[in-house]
């Protein structure tokens, strides 16, 4: 707790590294993450990137970028959060070179607040319109290299870097990122509910509006129940102290101290939140 904000994250990414080495030793990822209480930089690759990955890019796509990209979602502007329809960057396909231009044409374009965007990414799943001969087709998800694999220099375009800190999670580093006509590959379009080809012809099925956000919908789904172990651990240590401190006498005469808990009006403020905590575990 006394670290500041750049020690908290280069510890964060020391255990997280440690976490690795274990686990390429063969133990359980899961109950591992689960031995450690701090938030990890890299937590979101698996709790948004690798669904999405899953939701949205075709089996060839998977094939390819799973092992290969450590990435997070470019979803959230300056401007537009949930709102995804209202987002403003743009993903403008080239016929002439087959190419798709990623741009941010405004200030409020930014991408603004993605998880471990600030520092630790190399690659982002940039949610944008894609437009096509002059159409626009509405937000798609394009997997889109943010930082140099060698050097994790900004490419060139590439605009990115940190936020600053922030009321809390400060162990992640929650970036921005501006694009200036960075050209990607079309085959980089997430292309398992919609297609586009190289003579720039469009489909789409009815489910992909539904699997682009379900990264997302997940994630509201996680914060819930985070919220629910996090306001265990409160209730545990707040009841704790209760029982152990006193104050007050009993009355009885014989000196006796009266614990905190015992005080009704301690007890209608913690009491209701201890039956929260296990509504949200049960």
């Amino acid at each position: 707790y006394s670290l500041g904000r750049p020690g908290r994250y280069r510890r964060a990414m020391q255990k997280q590294r440690r976490l690795l080495e274990l686990h390429s030793q063969g133990l359980d990822p899961v109950e591992l993450r689960r031995a450690v209480h701090d938030d990890l930089g890299t937590d979101l690759q698996t709790l948004m990137f690798i669904p999405n990955i899953r939701a949205t890019f075709s089996d060839e796509q998977q094939a390819h970028w799973l092992p290969r990209a450590q990435a997070w979602e470019a979803q959230t502007e300056l401007g537009h959060g949930s709102n995804v329809r209202g987002l403003e960057t743009t993903a403008t396909y080239f016929e002439e070179t087959d190419e798709i231009e990623i741009h941010s044409p405004s200030l409020t374009s930014t991408k603004w607040w993605p998880g471990a965007l600030g520092r630790t990414a190399n690659h982002a799943v940039v949610y944008a319109r894609l437009i096509v001969a002059g159409e626009d087709l509405g937000i798609h998800n394009f997997m889109v290299q943010i930082r140099d694999l060698q050097t994790h220099e900004p490419l060139p375009g590439v605009r990115v870097g940190d936020i600053g800190p922030k009321i809390g999670y400060n162990n992640q580093d929650n970036g921005f990122c501006q694009f200036s006509h960075v050209r990607i590959p079309r085959t980089n379009m997430a292309m398992r509910h919609a297609t586009l080809d190289r003579r720039g012809q469009y489909s789409s099925r009815k489910e992909r509006r539904a699997a682009s956000y379900s990264a997302m919908t997940k994630v509201r789904v996680e914060i819930a129940m985070g919220s629910g172990h996090v306001l265990s651990k409160a209730c545990a240590i707040a009841i704790r102290y209760s029982a152990v401190r006193h104050q007050g006498f009993t009355g009885n005469g014989d000196g006796s101290e009266m614990c905190v808990l015992d005080y009704t009006m301690q007890q209608q403020r913690l009491l209701p939140l201890l039956a929260t905590a296990y509504a949200f575990h049960f």
